[in-house]
Order: C-alpha cells, then sequence, then structure tokens
C-alpha cells in the first residue's frame, strides 16, 4: 500500500500549472483546518492528507480536479448547489479520480473518513500561458454539433467523455462544451489551442477518431471552423 501511495504522489509532483487560487470562503482548508493538512504544494499540486470524523459535516466548499487515495474505507454523503445528493462508499486502498466540484459531505458511516486528496492545478497553468502567448500562436476552433431530437442526452454523454483527456493533452488551452437552449440536440464547442500544429495533433488521437466513427454511426453533425485572436492594439498602431 505504501509503495502505491509513494508512486501516486511522485507522479502527481510532476504534473505541470501554477498556483490555484481558490474563491473566497470555498478552500476547505481553510474552513476545516482540522480536517484537511498540507503534505506538498507547489506551483504544480497540493497534496492533503483529510480526515472527516463519523458523524462529521463539511459545509459547501470547493475541490480543483483531484486524486484521491484512500487510506480508511469511508461512506460519504455529498450534496451539490443544485440541492441533488450522492452517496460514496469506498474501501482501504481505492485511487478515486474527480473533476472540479462544489459539494458539502456529512460522513455517514461507521468509520472515520480518512485519505490522502491530490488536487490538481493544472487548468489554471494553461489558462496563464495562454494570456501571456502572442495572439498570433493561438488558435481557436469553434465546433457545431447536431443530434437527433429526443436523443441529446447520448450526444451530450458522447461530447463530455472526450474532456478530461482533450484537456490533458499539451497544446490544449481550454476545451468546453455548450448546449442551445433553444435546440437541445445542438452542442457547440469553443477549443483554444496553442498552435494550429496541437489542433492538428488533436484530430489524430485515438478518442477523437473514436467520437468521429460515433457520431458517424449515429448520424451526428460536426462542423469545425477556426478563428485567430484580434489583437487589441490594432486599430490604435493605424
Amino acid at each position: 500500500m505504501l509503495n502505491k501511495l509513494s508512486l501516486m504522489l511522485s507522479l502527481a509532483a510532476l504534473l505541470a500549472a501554477p498556483i490555484l487560487v481558490f474563491g473566497q470562503g470555498q478552500d476547505p482548508l481553510k474552513l476545516y483546518p482540522e480536517n484537511y493538512k498540507v503534505i506538498v504544494e507547489n506551483d504544480r499540486v497540493r497534496v492533503l492528507d483529510f480526515k472527516l470524523r463519523k458523524g462529521a459535516k463539511e459545509n459547501p466548499h470547493m475541490h480543483p480536479a483531484h486524486v484521491v487515495y484512500v487510506l480508511t474505507g469511508f461512506k460519504i454523503r455529498f450534496t451539490f448547489p443544485d440541492g441533488k445528493t450522492a452517496i460514496r462508499e469506498t474501501k482501504t486502498g481505492d485511487v478515486l479520480y474527480s473533476e472540479a466540484v462544489t459539494h458539502a459531505s456529512e460522513n455517514i458511516g461507521d468509520t472515520d473518513a480518512h485519505g490522502i486528496l491530490v488536487e490538481l492545478k493544472t487548468a489554471a497553468a494553461k489558462q496563464a500561458s495562454a494570456q501571456k502567448m502572442p495572439d498570433k500562436d493561438l488558435l481557436t476552433a469553434v465546433t457545431f454539433i447536431r443530434g437527433k431530437e429526443g436523443k441529446e442526452d447520448e450526444l451530450k454523454r458522447e461530447l463530455l467523455a472526450l474532456t478530461p483527456p482533450t484537456r490533458a493533452e499539451s497544446g490544449n488551452i481550454a476545451y468546453d462544451l455548450y448546449q442551445s437552449p433553444m435546440k437541445k440536440n445542438e452542442f457547440m464547442r469553443i477549443e483554444v489551442w496553442r498552435n494550429p500544429e496541437a489542433l492538428e495533433l488533436h484530430k489524430a488521437t485515438p478518442h477523437l477518431k473514436a467520437s468521429f466513427e460515433t457520431r458517424k454511426k449515429q448520424g451526428w453533425t460536426t462542423e469545425i471552423t477556426t478563428w485567430n485572436r484580434v489583437p487589441e492594439d490594432t486599430a490604435r498602431d493605424k
């Protein structure tokens, strides 16, 4: 178990990204210092030892994308901003991944919850990097996807499944999905890439190729348009 934990922490320490700034009142370390202890923090990750006593509760707080290594199995009820709840039950040695999330938590199990929480800072890094890059180097792709009416949830799941592996690509800066409020079967993806070459590499990835095969079989259509950002000082130069 210790070797597995050491390997996970070593790999996490190599992930690249700048320091993440938490919203006021959202950082669980500040809200519950008795539950969270910092083990390692740098410009790439924050590694926390966390404990939630049996029967204890935490008010709403935010975690960026993170990995959890479970030291003592637990059963926790999470409550999300929309009022929905979910129960997660784990056993010692489990390794869990989650995208960024805001939730309240309550330990409803028979044991104190204990684990190692590795918070990733990659999203913040890419945004900061993009702001420093020359406008001429960045490429924005706006993709329109249309599915069949009445089956928009199926298309949405397919498109959302692309988000984690695409954001993990070194050439990607942003990758966000939007759904039309009027025509639920129509989606728009806004992507920002470091350069045109990064987009071409993305098109060759197995996850995107597999998605296009699925879209073809389901009769979903995809239209990709590309755009260059216009420097704000262009008008002043003239």
